[in-house]
């Protein structure tokens, strides 16, 4: 008997989680297409406008995941984000977006990079929160800035078999900034 409602729980339980994930997707996706709307003619860049080895890399090591946005909490107020790969239908121009969303109040863009001519290359991911990032020592500099730990979630702008870039939200100057973590 024990074992068949602890059966039964497992199944409710999966159903549950099956269910809010749907939903949590679909409202993540209702979300996107808002915000898509403040980008006229742009779409999030697709992986089949990746080349053929950035697709089969993406496919390979994050199959469930889209490479061109990440949506998490990068400014630590406790809401959910946007960093996102846009492409222009007509003039093939990509560029990547941060997005900050406070409660209740439209999301305003507060980073933008031109990728256009890496957005057969590029993808997105997270950086969890606490990770420390330094800058690659194959930038020379006469003062090689110092490990910066993350305060909260950061963005990785990966182009792939390129360079890795790291994109945080600094609190003090109220502003992403930027550390090369790869060539």
């Amino acid at each position: 008997m024990k074992r068949a409602c602890a059966f039964v729980a497992l199944v409710v339980f999966a159903s549950l989680s099956c269910r809010l994930g749907l939903v949590s997707g679909q409202e993540q996706k209702s979300d996107l297409d808002g915000l898509l709307s403040s980008f006229p003619g742009f779409h999030v860049l697709t992986l089949k406008e990746r080349d053929s080895d950035t697709r089969a890399f993406i496919l390979k090591h994050f199959p469930k995941v889209n490479p061109s946005v990440v949506h998490a909490d990068f400014d630590g107020d406790g809401n959910l984000d946007y960093a996102v790969l846009l492409k222009n239908d007509k003039s093939q121009t990509a560029k990547l977006v941060v997005l900050l969303c406070p409660a209740n109040t439209h999301c305003r863009s507060v980073y933008e990079l031109d990728v256009t001519g890496y957005s057969e290359i590029v993808y997105l991911r997270p950086v969890a929160t606490g990770s420390v990032v330094s800058q690659t020592d194959a930038i020379e500099s006469t003062t090689q800035p110092s490990p910066e730990k993350l305060k909260s979630t950061g963005i990785k702008v990966t182009y792939f078999g390129k360079a890795a870039v790291v994109l945080y939200w600094d609190r003090k100057a109220k502003k992403i900034k930027e550390v090369q973590t790869e060539d």
